[in-house]
């Protein structure tokens, strides 16, 4: 085996430079010269690997091996597993790899482990037949911790089969106590998993990964929902019982999750309630869903999901009819499914206090990720924003607004992850629609009892109309028929009343369904929802007539033509003369 062979060769390597330096070589030295290229080439088995090590450690050479053997190992040597180990970030993730490759270094029933509490963590595994290859691989393991954590880290207690020899290996390097036991294990301070490397490097372990087969590392919240994902009635499964689930105790796995800022709580209720749209968009019975997840009963279940994602559950069902129903599109269900999450730019910016953040603390974030950064300024920069921007600040700031700046990331997040797959000419037109949506509501449409500045109604303009991209996704069915209506079509009202008449669904329904998928709990999915069902000017409250509007004449103006937009303003006859004036005005510089 490649790993191994390289690993031992390099070991043997460095404790014959050292005997060479320290003048105790003998003729053992000679014999494991001529056995290099065989353990180098992985073909000398365990045995006889382990007799040649028990001539090169002898106890009376153990105390000088300890203290200067690790000066003289080259990592570098010892195969691409132990480079890759070498990159890692710190000492946590060096573990969580080597338990994923054990196999590269191990025998196949070692069973690699490493368990952690508030205070301290052990590594343990079964020895094999020979204690001099395990004492001397606890020793490499010091070796690499400090590579990554400094030289402080130190072991404190150290449990080897066998004879106590071990202690000479480890007196003059390690303050540990070192016991005898059936297994391997290997004890230290907690503190030790999270400290930074200076030697970590992304690049090298994403060069060495394709070689190692690496599996993308999993996050913590990914893991505890994996421990969901298994739960036969995840609604009532406890922290408790997940840190058991991880092998850690829970007080471990509290620390754990503070450190990544995650909630336990909204973690389980997010992993739940999305298995519930999952359910109920896939027709099943409301009755069916809370049994299955876990609830005591239906009501409870009714009112965790409302209260969570702002709809009610017979909603998301009733909408899952709509969309299976209607020409057999389960197409559009699939696609929401299968909806990459959100970038992590995007995700930072939506995890910062609405009343704290800060112009500085969103231009820092945005200044990591160039294709956003680019995106923004390229927003910015149309003539209907005023003034072009000469930095991000201004762009933010003055242009777009930082109050709009996290809504403004969704919309190019799904422009992003979904231009790709759309069958529709130009999606930058729709999102730019969508933007200026929000500017000519809060520049042209006097509501007094109504804040333009609110989130909802900002969200309402900006989200609304992205079900678009899934209506001209190239997966969606009936994304043909919904191209054609689009030609054919004269405004954008009039090709949504064509879409809802013809597949039965609506756009700002069908957008509720993006944002669910996307962790949005707020009130905006309900507003939606209503949205849909305000079908006629009689129906609709003065906020949502001029959303409706907003929408319809911005996408008409861009995407139909100005002179269109202008036949579709005199339809909204509930505006005042002040409000279309204005709106012309916006329309002439778009």
């Amino acid at each position: 085996m490649e790993n191994k062979g390289l690993f031992w060769s390099a070991m043997v390597r460095a404790i014959l430079s050292l005997r060479r330096d320290t003048q105790t070589q003998t003729e053992d030295d000679s014999y494991a010269f001529t056995l290099l290229e065989r353990l180098e080439a992985g073909n000398l088995n365990d045995a006889a690997l382990a007799s040649l090590v028990s001539r090169l450690t002898p106890p009376d050479l153990l105390p000088v091996l300890g203290r200067s053997l690790i000066g003289y190992l080259d990592f570098n040597k010892m195969g691409t597993l132990i480079m890759f180990l070498t990159a890692s970030k710190n000492v946590a993730e060096m573990f969580d790899a080597l338990r994923q490759f054990q196999g590269k270094l191990f025998k196949d029933d070692a069973g690699f482990d490493v368990r952690s509490d508030k205070d301290h963590t052990t590594v343990s595994w079964s020895p094999g037949a020979f204690e001099a290859l395990d004492v001397l691989f606890a020793y490499f393991l010091l070796s690499v911790a400090r590579h990554l954590a400094g030289r402080k880290f130190d072991f404190t207690e150290i449990t080897l089969p066998g004879q106590n020899t071990a202690g000479l290996l480890f007196a003059s390097l390690s303050s540990a106590t070192v016991l005898k036991a059936e297994n391997v294990t290997l004890s230290f301070a907690s503190k030790w998993m999270q400290t930074p490397s200076f030697y970590h490097s992304a690049q090298l372990k994403s060069v060495l990964s394709s070689s190692l087969n690496v599996q993308p590392a999993m996050s913590t919240l990914q893991r505890i929902e994996a421990v969901f994902e298994g739960s036969p009635n995840p609604a009532r499964i406890r922290l408790e019982s997940v840190a058991q689930s991880l092998g850690r105790s829970e007080s471990a796995l509290r620390k754990e999750l503070k450190q990544e800022d995650i909630s336990f709580s909204r973690a389980l209720k997010n992993f739940i309630h999305d298995r519930a749209c999952q359910l109920l968009l896939a027709g099943e019975k409301t009755d069916y869903v809370a049994t299955t997840l876990g609830f005591s009963d239906r009501r409870s279940f009714d009112r965790s999901f409302k209260e969570h994602s702002g709809i009610n559950a017979g909603q998301v069902r009733q909408l899952g009819n709509r969309l299976r129903f209607q020409k057999g599109n389960t197409h559009l269900l699939e696609i929401v499914e299968h909806l990459p999450p959100l970038p992590d730019t995007v995700s930072k910016l939506l995890a910062l206090d609405d009343e704290k953040m800060s112009l500085s603390q969103v231009v820092k974030i945005i200044e990591t990720d160039p294709i956003f950064y680019a995106h923004v300024m390229g927003k910015a920069s149309r003539a209907s924003f005023g003034r072009t921007p000469d930095s991000l600040e201004q762009a933010i700031g003055r242009n777009l607004g930082l109050s709009n700046i996290k809504n403004i990331a969704v919309i190019f997040s799904a422009q992003q992850l979904l231009t790709s797959q759309s069958r529709f000419q130009d999606v930058s037109l729709l999102t730019d629609a969508m933007l200026l949506s929000d500017q000519m509501y809060s520049d042209a449409f006097e509501l007094p009892d109504v804040s333009v500045e609110s989130t909802q109604t900002q969200q309402l303009l900006l989200f609304g109309l992205l079900s678009l991209l899934l209506v001209f996704h190239s997966d969606c069915l009936y994304v043909d028929g919904a191209l054609q209506q689009w030609e054919q079509a004269d405004n954008f009202a009039q090709f949504t009343q064509h879409i809802k008449g013809n597949y039965g669904i609506c756009l700002y329904g069908a957008t509720s369904l993006m944002l669910l998928r996307w962790g949005f709990t707020s009130n905006i999915n309900q507003q939606l929802w209503k949205l849909c069902h305000a079908g006629n000017d009689t129906r609709m409250s003065p906020q949502q007539y001029r959303i409706v509007a907003a929408h319809d004449l911005t996408v008409t103006a861009l995407l139909f033509g100005k002179d269109n937009a202008d036949v579709q303003l005199k339809k909204y006859s509930a505006l005042s003369a002040t409000e279309q004036e204005a709106v012309r005005h916006l329309l002439v510089r778009l």
